[in-house]
């Protein structure tokens, strides 16, 4: 059988005009329709037949929780049809990577799952769009893309969902992961995997948020030097049903926020600020009652505990979740 590549989109820079050609900033994000981001691009036609889904178009900034329900459902429902070989979604950078991460712990598929985007509207000088999103095609069409979870493709790169940052604020290259590096390259129309994720994804993840409709409230507190009592005291006041603690460092929490945040009825991940590294447990984590995020970014350590706590509320098992996923 033929299979097609399901496309989706949900707006962004890729979908973005500006002014003029030379507006590479002040451009409004999600005013294209994906059927004519697609126009734009030559060369498709090879690698289809294709089917189509416009699930939104907004700037990634304003996607929401319930957006990323919304769109694990559609994805999953989309790769249990025979006739489906691999999906590939537009979507902003802004927000790219925690989307891509919650993709990769709740949809159960070998198949591939591609996100892409850009960091130049359309119209623009140099536009990325229309060679990511023909890059994003041929890396679902690649058979070495089966089993890889979710990755993003971006400026010739393929990274995968856990890993992956947005590291620059404009910058066409601004997709990389840090620690583990990419998992390959784009070229000559091919997929090139180096490398693979060791970590828990898609067919083999035990969340499942087909019947759900809402998920665990996990809220994000950045720490910094000379951090007064004010925001831990509010934060901990609207009891959340979890917090993601970034510390200073290796995950360093001020003693002032640490004597608030500690033994709290709801879990608290300690996570880092630094971009990149790993947050492992100290004697004083088991004191004060803190996980540790392993090697995730704080943003991604909150979708991963949002979905655990669908699981259980044991610290335990919550904390082997983070060396698993």
């Amino acid at each position: 059988m033929e299979t097609k590549i399901a496309l989706i989109g949900t707006g962004g820079t890729i979908a973005g005009k500006g002014t003029s050609n030379t507006d590479l900033t002040g451009y409004t994000a999600g005013v294209l329709g994906l059927d004519e981001i697609l126009a734009s691009v030559p060369g498709t036609k090879p690698y289809g037949p294709y089917t189509y889904t416009q699930f939104s178009n907004i700037e990634s900034s304003d996607i929401t929780v319930n957006h990323w329900l919304e769109l694990s459902k559609l994805v999953q429902k989309l790769v249990n049809r025979d006739d489906i070989g691999g999906v590939v979604i537009t979507h902003g950078t802004d927000s790219m990577e925690e989307t891509a991460y919650f993709l990769n712990l709740t949809v159960h598929t070998d198949k591939p799952i591609v996100i892409t985007g850009s960091m130049r509207p359309a119209g623009a000088i140099s536009a990325d769009g229309p060679i990511n999103l023909l890059q994003a095609i041929q890396v679902a069409r690649t058979p070495s893309s089966v089993g890889k979870g979710v990755v993003v493709v971006l400026n010739g790169y393929i990274d995968g969902a856990r890993d992956v940052s947005k590291c620059n604020t404009t910058n066409v290259a601004t997709f990389d992961s840090p620690l583990v590096g990419h998992l390959g390259i784009v070229q000559d129309g091919v997929a090139h995997y180096y490398k693979t994720s060791t970590r828990r994804h898609t067919q083999d993840s035990v969340f499942d948020v087909s019947k759900l409709a809402e998920l665990p409230r996990v809220v994000i507190m950045t720490c910094y030097g000379g951090m007064d009592d004010m925001v831990p005291m509010s934060v901990v006041a609207t009891n959340p049903d979890g917090l993601i603690l970034t510390g200073l460092g290796h995950g360093t929490i001020p003693q002032n926020v640490r004597q608030i945040t500690q033994n709290t009825k709801f879990p608290t991940v300690r996570a880092s600020r630094t971009g990149s590294g790993m947050v492992s447990a100290v004697p004083q984590d088991a004191l004060a009652n803190y996980l540790v995020c392993d090697t995730l970014s704080p943003q991604k350590a909150r979708i991963l505990l949002m979905l655990g706590l669908t699981k259980t509320k044991n610290l335990k098992k919550l904390q082997q979740f983070f060396h698993e996923y």
